[in-house]
């Protein structure tokens, strides 16, 4: 399959969306993802490759996806930890709420 074939499927996997945080892509923002990093020998195969956002696939990098869910929920611990974030949140400016970081493709599969 060509390049630009496996690239289509790849986006038309979660209909346009990051696979991770759901954001709605166009075909030319969408990065892909491999879910299994080259680097850790993962494949080229459609079944190994997801669409992302430009932010996601930069913060994944080579984690595998519990790493990843990980990394996140500690960067939402981390940045409460900081006045200016606290002081924000008893303003209601922002909200954190810990929980189980789930991502768009484990909301998708629910369905």
């Amino acid at each position: 399959m060509n390049r630009k074939r496996l690239r289509e499927l790849v986006y038309q996997k979660y209909d346009g969306h990051c696979a991770y945080c759901g954001r709605k892509l166009e075909m030319k923002d969408m990065q892909v993802d491999h879910i299994v990093s080259r680097y850790n020998n993962g494949t080229d195969d459609l079944d190994n490759l997801n669409p992302a956002c430009r932010m996601c696939n930069f913060r994944k990098g080579v984690y595998t996806i519990e790493q990843f869910r990980n990394e996140i929920a500690r960067q939402a611990e981390t940045a409460m930890k900081t006045f200016a974030n606290r002081m924000s949140a008893a303003y209601g400016l922002i909200s954190y709420s810990p929980h189980k970081v789930e991502f768009y493709f484990e909301k998708r599969k629910k369905q």
